[in-house]
């Protein structure tokens, strides 16, 4: 239910994204006038692509729309798939061993334990004995009377076999070798060491957060012989290694005493190792839940409504006509000619930089583009570098993940059972980075949708790649076919358009690309809380704990798609422009350029137009045939007839290399 809700929501989650992104595209697309007074100031603008440098060119309260809507992106991003999550219960359980006999008798005998076994407290020496019961330093004792009703219990539920499961060692060592037991309560370990004189041992109380130690420490011989200490009693059970030795299993009990007179430093002052037939498991009932936070839901209502808000300003208060689409620009350059650009019917994207703006003839060469040329060498490094910069953390945490000591096998089958976005003990965060109670929620959802604010930039990042890309195979296909222009408000035989830049064919799959991506890296760590029942089965909610979870195998499909989306980006890359034509990109002086038309042509923008060499003229007022030398500067090369190219209805002529037009 979890990892279906969570694609409901990441399909909603992208709509919104894309919905957000189309709106602040048209935000930030220039009116007419903002691009003439930056014109006049030899700064081009972007059309028909995102932009951060045309905020700096437009109306405030287009300005304060546009930066509403990316605000309210964040918290989406970061809460919204975390409004919805699985708890997985834990449980506190103890573990004893106990002699085969364990349900031959009434009563039990504890008449061999030592009577100093996790006893007293002994003033005259100054120490102080270890309780096991709590797994904390005390000075009261666990007093025979006490190990005698505890086994007394244990007694009454090992007669109700239902409550039981025998386990053989080796799967007792993958079911309780967990940081978090889910589904089995106490242990018994059945050991041939124990007799009818001494039928139950108590070895430990453990669960998650009970303490500062790992929760399977009591499987493993934990001390050097004569050694005491932080140091080794933090160290790990590694399961891979117990496992190797399950059939020799052996469980090691200590008794420890701390010493008043140094510090209270603890020491080992005896234990003995008992040897592991099998065991026998308490199984309980498995209390996992699927939640949500009011708060969090909350969250992302307002932030709808605020994303909502601005988009209803934004098309009802509109208070000019944004140039939105490249047609919309060719339009309004065709009807009305920016004075700026004239004589440069030639310029490119590269002659409108750091405001040096050139006019003069240029002389034609042959135009062959691939898509790269499209779009900046930072803007490629950017996507690129980014993506290939998730994709390697993404492969740190794969190789952390699958090298968890908890992951018994680490097989790709065992790896694949255990699911995408699921909670299981075996694929938590590390314990020391867990956090108690609901204080711990938002820091850890926080940290579990960070790469969904990561993975939203890289879809804005190759979604504006592909819309350069893209701009100049629209732009390149009017050398070769005579079309009318795609615009915003049609007229005459214009093509309007529900779309910006990007075409069906490409913008529908990047949003289910997108959308696939974002439910993969929900499903690869997530929010995770962990409510904790103790021994008795009561919820403990001082160590209910908020962490968060994580999927191998999702994480591997990310790595995967990652590397596809990389792969897919480079070879559109490759491909050829149909060619014939200076290469603009979004630059609105380059555009304009090419949109000086020739005289008694004023109504060109609204039927078919096609760009090449128009007979008989040269700018938009001198003719064909006028003598041209620029100087010795390199841009004519010498003398020549000067031509002008253009968008027209008009019929036009292909360049021809090596002549000279402006």
């Amino acid at each position: 239910m979890s990892m279906w809700l969570h694609l409901a929501i990441n399909i909603l989650g992208t709509a919104l994204l894309s919905a957000s992104n189309y709106c602040m595209q048209c935000l930030s697309a220039p009116n007419r006038q903002e691009v003439d007074r930056a014109h006049q100031r030899q700064v081009a603008l972007d059309i028909g692509v995102p932009s951060l440098r045309n905020l700096r060119h437009i109306s405030r309260k287009r300005l304060l729309l546009w930066i509403l809507l990316a605000i309210s992106s964040i918290p989406l991003h970061l809460f919204y798939n975390s409004a919805v999550f699985s708890t997985l219960s834990a449980r506190e359980y103890n573990i004893f061993t106990v002699s085969p006999n364990l349900g031959a008798g009434e009563v039990f005998n504890v008449s061999g334990v030592p009577p100093t076994w996790e006893g007293h407290y002994d003033p005259n020496n100054s120490t102080i004995m270890r309780d096991f019961r709590s797994d904390r330093w005390t000075h009261e004792p666990f007093s025979q009377s006490a190990l005698i009703a505890v086994g007394s219990h244990l007694l009454h539920d090992v007669k109700n076999q239902s409550m039981w499961q025998r386990l053989e060692n080796a799967e007792s060592i993958k079911q309780y070798g967990q940081e978090f037991v889910s589904s089995r309560g106490d242990l018994l370990a059945v050991s041939p060491a124990l007799n009818d004189s001494y039928s139950i041992k108590y070895l430990d109380t453990t669960g998650p957060n009970i303490d500062s130690f790992p929760s399977n420490r009591w499987m493993c011989d934990r001390y050097p012989e004569g050694q005491f200490g932080e140091e080794v009693y933090f160290r790990r059970c590694h399961l891979s290694i117990v496992l190797q030795n399950a059939a020799n299993w052996t469980i090691r009990s200590d008794t420890i005493v701390l010493d008043g007179k140094a510090d209270f430093r603890p020491h080992l002052v005896g234990s003995r190792s008992d040897p592991v037939e099998y065991c026998l498991s308490h199984q309980v009932e498995e209390r996992c839940r699927l939640q949500f936070s009011p708060a969090l839901l909350i969250i992302v209502v307002i932030c709808n409504a605020i994303k909502a808000s601005c988009m209803f300003l934004m098309i009802y208060q509109r208070d000019s006509e944004p140039l939105v689409t490249l047609g919309d620009a060719m339009a309004s350059f065709l009807d009305e000619p920016d004075p700026t650009t004239r004589e440069n019917c030639l310029a490119t994207k590269y002659h409108f930089v750091n405001r040096a703006w050139t006019k003069g003839p240029r002389r034609w060469e042959s135009q062959e583009h691939r898509w790269f040329k499209a779009a900046s060498r930072k803007r490629w490094l950017f996507c690129n570098v980014l993506c290939i910069t998730v994709l390697i953390i993404a492969g740190v945490l794969l190789h952390k993940g699958i090298s968890n000591y908890q992951l018994a096998e680490k097989s790709f089958t065992a790896i694949w059972n255990l699911g995408y976005g699921t909670v299981t003990s075996q694929s938590l965060l590390a314990k020391n980075i867990l956090l108690p109670g609901s204080g711990g929620l938002f820091t850890t959802v926080l940290l579990a949708n960070l790469p969904q604010l990561f993975l939203s930039f890289l879809y804005l990042a190759y979604n504006a790649l592909f819309t350069y890309m893209l701009l100049g195979q629209e732009w390149s296909g009017y050398a070769r076919h005579r079309k009318p222009l795609r615009v915003t408000w049609p007229r005459g035989q214009q093509r309007s358009t529900y779309r910006l830049q990007l075409p069906y064919t490409y913008g529908i799959p990047l949003m289910i690309f997108s959308g696939a991506l974002h439910w993969l890296v929900s499903q690869s760590i997530f929010l995770a809380r962990v409510t904790v029942f103790d021994p008795s089965g009561n919820e403990d909610k001082e160590y209910s704990i908020s962490t968060c979870g994580y999927s191998n195998i999702a994480i591997i499909t990310v790595i995967v798609v990652g590397v596809v989306a990389v792969v897919f980006g480079v070879a559109n890359g490759w491909r050829r422009y149909e060619g014939g034509m200076p290469l603009v990109g979004s630059c609105s002086a380059a555009i304009s350029a090419a949109c000086h038309g020739p005289g008694g042509d004023g109504e060109a923008s609204l039927g078919k137009v096609m760009w090449g060499v128009v007979a008989g003229e040269r700018g938009a007022d001198g003719v064909e045939g006028e003598e041209e030398d620029d100087g010795g500067k390199g841009e004519g090369k010498g003398k020549g007839k000067v031509g002008h190219c253009c968008f027209t209805s008009r019929e036009v002529t292909a360049p021809v290399v090596g002549r000279l037009y402006a």
